[in-house]
């Protein structure tokens, strides 16, 4: 780009904005302004007509986004690096952006200055996403990907048998149930569960006798030494020795 000046189309809806993004671009040596607009549709139109080497886009536009248009010349002027400057400083447009093949996302709150050197530098080539933005993008990324894993094909039989597996799965994870580590439950259909909680309450309890529907609570080993365990016989209330 040292033999020629840099040519730039700007973009925005903002007119007084916009001017004053021309002034200032017309000022700097290199670099020649070839159209401002003020919509995507308008802004294609320039594009295909000027073919610039970058193209200053707000994200923010009447019948877009400024990632918009980098989607659509993304394919057809490959040599043109769209570098969206913007007010809006949320995740959701930062993302959008770095999604849509510009080379770089600006806030509005930067210097004149700054905004020229960032055109020389997308001319160039470079990459002009801030650290902080970066990390924070990868941050995002990383936490939307921490999902449920889905339960797998024996997981799910072993639920839709009542829970008779030797293996528990809750939320992903198979816990064994003779080993020390708890059981995860949830997520388990309610005979799952059932099946679990009875498994679970016979562990470690004495044996109850059932009678007639009557749960006898005395545990069923032998009876207690020097206590009688055949029938007793009844006492006359008359009988004297």
């Amino acid at each position: 780009m040292a033999d020629k000046d840099i040519r730039v189309v700007i973009v925005d809806d903002e007119r007084l904005f916009a001017e004053l993004m021309r002034v200032a671009l017309k000022a700097a040596d290199g670099i020649e302004v070839q159209a401002v607009v003020h919509d995507v549709k308008a802004a294609i139109a320039a594009l295909h007509e000027y073919k610039p080497d970058v193209v200053i886009a707000d994200y923010h536009l009447p019948d877009g986004t400024g990632a918009d248009l980098a989607r659509a010349v993304r394919g057809s002027l490959p040599d043109t690096s769209v570098l969206v400057l913007t007010a809006d400083p949320s995740a959701a447009t930062l993302n959008d952006v770095a999604r849509s093949g510009a080379v770089g996302h600006m806030t509005k709150g930067r210097g004149l200055t700054e905004v020229v050197d960032s055109v020389r530098s997308a001319a160039s080539g470079e990459i002009l996403f801030a650290p902080s933005e970066l990390q924070r993008l990868l941050l995002e990324s990383a936490a939307a990907r921490k999902v449920i894993e889905p339960l797998t094909s024996r997981e799910l039989e072993a639920s839709a048998s009542g829970g008779r597996d030797e293996h528990v799965v809750g939320r992903g994870v198979a816990r064994d149930l003779d080993g020390d580590a708890p059981c995860a439950c949830a997520g388990r259909a309610p005979q799952a569960r059932r099946a679990l909680a009875a498994r679970g309450r016979g562990r470690g309890r004495p044996a109850r006798t059932r009678h007639s529907g009557v749960v006898d609570p005395r545990p069923s080993s032998s009876p207690a030494r020097g206590k009688r365990s055949g029938p007793r016989t009844a006492i006359s209330p008359s009988f004297r020795v």
